[in-house]
């Protein structure tokens, strides 16, 4: 089953008309209705139900079956660009990354663009916002253009240096040497990461983000000493590994992180890519 969100009204025959071009099925196929209505062809191979939203950003919720084989490899997002299309309306479906805010807004002209969706309750029912998207979508005018930090922290980038290390080290609570070092460790490494593979995956990071991951090389400098005899040269190694990719990936530049004199030298170097 697909959840989709779509911006503008739609007839039901437009709406029916589209959907069977995108999976693709003979109109009769799709089998379209509203919560409310009892009959239902239940063995038609698309299967859609609509709600009306109350007034916000979003005109209609639909919750889209379509049965196994009917269409091999179309996507959820396919299905929203597909819609988007055909009906000339941004069409907004789950990120999948675990955060009920974190959408995809699939464009009429062809993008799908990160967005931060809110749920708005009126009068025992829920209207929808969005808040903020990382491009300019021009059916959502009202919505904030900007890179989405809380998306930049779910998205996967692999970390084998800190992996290895930590592997063999202790865990502990956030307020002890060795929460810090997990975190520090991880934090360090998805930033080298990034810089390494351009950005990788989404093209864009941000400035204070940048300036929070300084921060957690910071914490491991002061860790260097505290981390016990066992542990303290593999720490030393795994820095010294990640350390020479973010030189690798930056130049000196005092102006980007607004490091002072007295701090460490990784806050006088920029990426030799801004990518905010």
């Amino acid at each position: 089953m697909t959840n989709l969100l779509v911006v503008a009204t739609q007839d039901e025959a437009s709406l029916r008309r589209a959907l069977a071009e995108v999976v693709p099925v003979p109109q009769g196929k799709v089998d379209l209705a509203d919560p409310h209505r009892a009959e239902r062809d239940w063995g038609a191979p698309v299967l859609c139900t609509y709600r009306l939203l109350p007034p916000g950003d979003l005109a209609l919720e639909l919750d889209v079956t379509v049965e196994a084989g009917t269409a091999t490899g179309l996507s959820e997002a396919g299905i929203a660009a597909g819609l988007a299309t055909r009906t000339g309306s941004s069409v907004l479906h789950p990120a999948q990354i675990g955060m009920p805010s974190a959408y995809w807004v699939a464009t009429v002209d062809g993008r799908s663009v990160r967005c931060r969706l809110e749920a708005v309750d009126r009068d025992e029912d829920t209207a929808y916002r969005v808040d903020a998207v990382e491009e300019p979508v021009a059916d959502l005018p009202g919505a904030n253009v900007e890179v989405l930090s809380e998306i930049l922290d779910r998205e996967h980038i692999e970390t084998p240096v800190a992996d290895a290390f930590l592997a063999g080290y202790p865990t502990g609570t956030t307020a002890t040497v060795q929460g810090h070092v997990h975190y520090a460790l991880r934090a360090w490494e998805r930033l080298v990461r990034r810089m390494e593979s351009d950005w990788s995956p989404s093209g864009r990071y941000r400035q204070d983000l940048f300036r929070r991951d300084l921060e957690a090389r910071d914490d491991l400098a002061s860790a260097a000493g505290r981390v016990g005899a066992p542990y303290a040269e593999g720490l030393r190694s795994a820095v010294a590994q990640l350390d020479a990719v973010y030189r690798e990936y930056t130049d000196e530049d005092a102006g980007c992180g607004r490091g002072g004199a007295a701090e460490g030298w990784w806050w006088r170097r920029c990426p030799r890519r801004v990518p905010w």
